[in-house]
Parts: structure tokens; C-alpha cells; sequence
């Protein structure tokens, strides 16, 4: 099946449907724990530049918990999070509406019964205009963008590159 005829039969459901993501009494957690680099799954979306970022900031978890203005589930469903774009932080808010194929999260998710990657990854897709649009892309930019700070990237097959650091 194309991507476009598998992503049209995407259902959007809140997350307080989605039995796996809520714990065993019934509730939504944002963070469960602490946050663990081996919290982060990847599904069906070609973003895996974006989940490495989130698994190397989440080796310290306050660079990633920092991000969250809404830190603990709500009935409304909305969050807000922090995002730097073009060196300005700014408030992306989502729903927890997620989108959902074969009774579960399509897209990235928790291990475990947590909220913080999917909500990470659908502001960054908000931001960025749609899901489709942050399929493949760089780890500097979200690196920057996740962090505030600048990023360069070089070139190591460059054959000048062990002369300038000797």
C-alpha cells in the first residue's frame, strides 16, 4: 500500500481512547518516571533525525521535561510546548488528538504509557506545517531548534578535517 492511501486510512482519536496509553487505572500520564532515552519508539513516520534528538536530550530529562509548559494531563487535551524557531522560543499548542492505525499511535510513542513523544513530535510537526513535512530532515535543526542553541555541522570526509584539529 503507497503512504498516501495507508495515511488516508489514519483515524484521529484522543488519547484518552487509546488503551495502551493510559495507565492501569485509566489515566494519561505526560511524563511516567523520569524521562529515558528508551522511552522513544518510532512508528510508520520517516522522522528518525527527530527521535535520536530526543534520545540524546533525554540522557539529561530536564532538557526535554523544560520544553513542556503543560506537564500533567487535562480533561481540554491541549499542551503547550516550547519550541526555538529562528532564535525565538515559542508556544506550539496541541490536542491529543492522535493519529491512529491498526488500534494504535501511527506515528512515534513511549515505551511505556507516557505522553511526551508523541506530543513532541506532533508540535514539530505543527510547527512545520503537517506530518508529511517533517518526514526526513536534519538533527542539527531540532537539535537547534529543541535547545535554543546554534549548531554547525562538518564535514568529516573532508581530507582537511585532521589538519585544522591537529
Amino acid at each position: 500500500m503507497d503512504k498516501v492511501r495507508l495515511w488516508k486510512t489514519f483515524e484521529w482519536v484522543r488519547a484518552t481512547q487509546i488503551p495502551e496509553l493510559n495507565d492501569d487505572e485509566g489515566r494519561l500520564q505526560v511524563f511516567f518516571n523520569e524521562v529515558s532515552p528508551s522511552d522513544i519508539k518510532q512508528g510508520l513516520l520517516g522522522d528518525c533525525y527527530f527521535l535520536s534528538v530526543l534520545s540524546v536530550l533525554s540522557e539529561e530529562p530536564k532538557r526535554i521535561t523544560r520544553l513542556f509548559l503543560t506537564d500533567k494531563q487535562n480533561n481540554l487535551g491541549v499542551y503547550g510546548i516550547r519550541i526555538c524557531k529562528n532564535g525565538e522560543w515559542k508556544e506550539v499548542v496541541v490536542d491529543d488528538y492522535i493519529p491512529c492505525w491498526k488500534d494504535g499511535p501511527a506515528f512515534s510513542k513511549a515505551h511505556g504509557n507516557e505522553l511526551w513523544v508523541i506530543l513532541l513530535e506532533k508540535a514539530w510537526a505543527k510547527l512545520h506545517g503537517s506530518y508529511e513535512r517533517i518526514e526526513a530532515g536534519f538533527a542539527e535543526n531540532v537539535l537547534r531548534d529543541l535547545t535554543g542553541a546554534p549548531t554547525e555541522v562538518i564535514e568529516t570526509s573532508d581530507e582537511t578535517l585532521w589538519d585544522s584539529v591537529q
